[in-house]
C-alpha cells in the first residue's frame, strides 16, 4: 500500500504534463483560429489598399499624360504667340516707315506749293503768240519781249489756260481779266482766242 502512495505521484507526473500539453494545444489552436480570424481582414485590407493603388497609380499615370499633352499644348500656343509678336513688331516697322514716307511727301508738296505761291506773287508774264513768232526767228536767241509792267497787252489762249492761272502769270486780279473781256466766257476759253490783260 505505501509502494502504491509512493508511485502515485510520480505516475502522475505524466498525466499531468500530457493534459497540460494538451491544454496548451488547445490553447495555441484557439490562438491559431483567433489570430487567422483577426488576420483575414487585415489581408483583406491589404489586398484592398493594393487594389487602390493600383487605381491610384492609374489615376495618377493619366494625370501624367495629360499633363504631358497640356505642356505640349502650351509650347506650340508660345511659338504661336511668339511668331505674332514678330508679325505684331514687323507690322509695326512697316507702319512707321510709311508714316515716314508720308510726312515726307507732305513736306514735299508743302514745300511745291509754298514754290507755286511765291511763283504767283512774283507773277509771270506770258508772252504773245506773235512776240512768240518773233523770238523763234530771231537770230541772235534773244527771249521774246514780255508786256512791260504798267501797259496793258494781249494773250492767246493756250491749252490748259484759264483766268486764275492767266491772273498769276501776270500779277493781276482775275477780276481785272473779267472787266477787261466782258464777251469772253471763262468756262468756254479757245485755244488761240486772244484776250486783254489789263496794266498793273
Amino acid at each position: 500500500m505505501e509502494d502504491d502512495a509512493n508511485q502515485s505521484p510520480s505516475n502522475m507526473v505524466p498525466v499531468a504534463l500530457a493534459v497540460l500539453g494538451i491544454v496548451l494545444g488547445g490553447a495555441g489552436l484557439y490562438f491559431g483560429l483567433t489570430a487567422n480570424q483577426r488576420l483575414n481582414p487585415i489581408d483583406e485590407s491589404v489586398s484592398a489598399g493594393a487594389t487602390s493603388s493600383a487605381k491610384i497609380e492609374k489615376v495618377i499615370n493619366g494625370f501624367q499624360t495629360q499633363v504631358a499633352e497640356l505642356a505640349a499644348q502650351i509650347s506650340e500656343q508660345s511659338k504661336t504667340v511668339n511668331r505674332l509678336r514678330i508679325y505684331s513688331s514687323q507690322g509695326e516697322q512697316a507702319v512707321k516707315k510709311l508714316a515716314g514716307e508720308l510726312n515726307t511727301n507732305r513736306a514735299q508738296i508743302v514745300k511745291t506749293a509754298e514754290m507755286l505761291n511765291e511763283f504767283a506773287a512774283v507773277g509771270f508774264r506770258a508772252v504773245p503768240a506773235s512776240q512768240e513768232a518773233s523770238a523763234a526767228s530771231n537770230d541772235t536767241g534773244s527771249p521774246a519781249a514780255i508786256a512791260a509792267p504798267g501797259a496793258a497787252s494781249t494773250y492767246v489762249i493756250v491749252s490748259g489756260d484759264n483766268f486764275g492761272k492767266i491772273a498769276g502769270k501776270f500779277g493781276v486780279a482775275v477780276q481785272a481779266i473779267l472787266d477787261a473781256n466782258p464777251d469772253a466766257d471763262p468756262r468756254r476759253l479757245a485755244i488761240g482766242q486772244t484776250i486783254q490783260i489789263p496794266a498793273k
